[in-house]
């Protein structure tokens, strides 16, 4: 930012600042000893914070080679950074509990005191529903994959949804120990919520479980369950290709059921051992 302001287009020739709109404005990135400051400002980062890196495999000879490589760097800081937030969220329970309470009111907001407000957009609760529950699944600190590998939503650079996860997979996966825990959340509570929900989510769970070697449950997180949904999933039923009957664990919760087991945990003092699994 502080190049591009060095470099005014003010005085420019329109024709000039026209040529430049149609063939794209350049960033100061573009120059090799810019672009090798940058790299460099990364390289001091991820040394400081002890995050092994290479760039070997980049010619550090063009511009283009060294800003891959810069982005290759981004990445690694970005996802040690996002491993420190994880480690915060075991302290940031009862403000994990508090964004439960305003999704289940489908968005508002809770002020703690002048600096402090927490708040849930209306037209972006069920963004902030798969959100909070991961930021619950990452509080109770007994997984065993990253946070990033967790979600399928995006995080925005203060690890704020920026939408819901994409479909033909599971909202989240969280991997234990001894299994892996398929999560689906929504915000729908019709009488089409079995309709909706009923054949994604025992599918995700029957791929994971038939992709891998542990055992695998499903979590299915709702504002309210609707009872045919609840009837689908205690029956578990889901069949292969070729027919074979599988039975399939999943549980249905609603957000007010998740948020008092999740409270219990911390309350109780043994967030370190609050598996879902038990």
């Amino acid at each position: 930012a502080e190049r591009l302001a060095e470099n005014p287009k003010g005085n420019e020739p329109v024709i000039a600042r026209l040529r430049e709109l149609y063939g794209g404005p350049s960033l100061p990135t573009d120059s090799i000893d810019a672009a090798r400051r940058m790299l460099d400002g990364l390289k001091d980062r991820l040394q400081k914070r002890g995050v092994a890196f290479s760039v070997e495999e980049f010619d550090m000879s063009s511009a283009p080679a060294i800003n891959a490589a810069r982005h290759r760097l981004e990445s690694l800081l970005s996802d040690d950074e996002e491993i420190v937030y994880a480690h915060m969220q075991k302290e940031k329970w009862e403000e994990i509990s508090d964004y439960m309470t305003l999704i289940m009111r489908r968005g508002g907001h809770k002020q703690y005191d002048d600096d402090t407000e927490i708040s849930v957009p209306k037209d972006e609760v069920s963004a902030y529903l798969e959100w909070i529950v991961w930021r619950a699944f990452l509080a109770m600190n007994t997984l065993e994959n990253k946070p990033y590998e967790i979600r399928r939503f995006k995080v925005d650079q203060d690890f704020l949804p920026v939408g819901t996860a994409p479909g033909n997979g599971p909202d989240m996966i969280a991997e234990y120990d001894s299994c892996k825990v398929v999560i689906e959340v929504t915000m729908s509570d019709s009488s089409r919520q079995e309709a909706m929900e009923g054949e994604p989510v025992r599918r995700h769970v029957y791929d994971v479980l038939h992709g891998g070697s542990k055992p695998v449950y499903g979590l299915f997180v709702a504002n309210k369950v609707n009872t045919n949904t609840a009837e689908t999933f205690r029956l578990g039923t889901w069949y292969a290709n070729d027919d074979e009957r599988v039975r399939l664990n999943i549980v249905p919760l609603t957000l007010k059921q998740f948020q008092e087991y999740f409270v219990s945990v911390f309350r109780g003092g043994c967030h370190r051992n609050g598996e879902i699994v038990t």
